[in-house]
């Protein structure tokens, strides 16, 4: 049976679908991901972005990745950040607050961190030059 709703173009079986191009694009110059591990490995550049909170929402970006590629959490906890070496764990917790403070990222109630999908071009925008 078709549905002739004009609202039925705003209904998707991926409710959170990400352009994936754009979120390649964003991601390429800064990280991979190790299909075997689903570990990142940060290039050279990483370490060029400008500032804590950018490398934190890249990161976050790499996550939302890793988890469209794996079938596995698009979250962290701050721990897991810190585990991974990037930065100082006063830096990684004070650029997680003022992200979430700035409503820049999500929080979920376990205190996994992620990036919302629409943020996903607007991030692009100001990271690739």
């Amino acid at each position: 049976m078709e549905n002739n709703d004009p609202l039925s173009v705003l209904v998707s079986s991926d409710a959170k679908s990400v352009d994936r191009q754009k979120l390649a694009e964003l991601l390429a110059p800064y990280l991979v991901i190790d299909s075997n591990s689903k570990e990142f490995g940060f290039t050279s550049k990483f370490d060029e972005l400008p500032g804590n909170e950018s490398k934190i929402e890249v990161f976050l970006a790499g996550v939302k990745a890793r988890a469209l590629l794996f079938d596995v959490n698009d979250g962290i906890f701050p721990k897991e950040i810190v585990a991974i070496g990037i930065m100082a764990e006063g830096s990684v917790k004070s650029s997680l607050k003022g992200l979430f403070d700035n409503r820049k990222i999500k929080k979920d109630r376990d205190g996994m961190y992620s990036l919302p999908s629409h943020r996903i071009s607007e991030l692009a925008k100001r990271i690739i030059k």
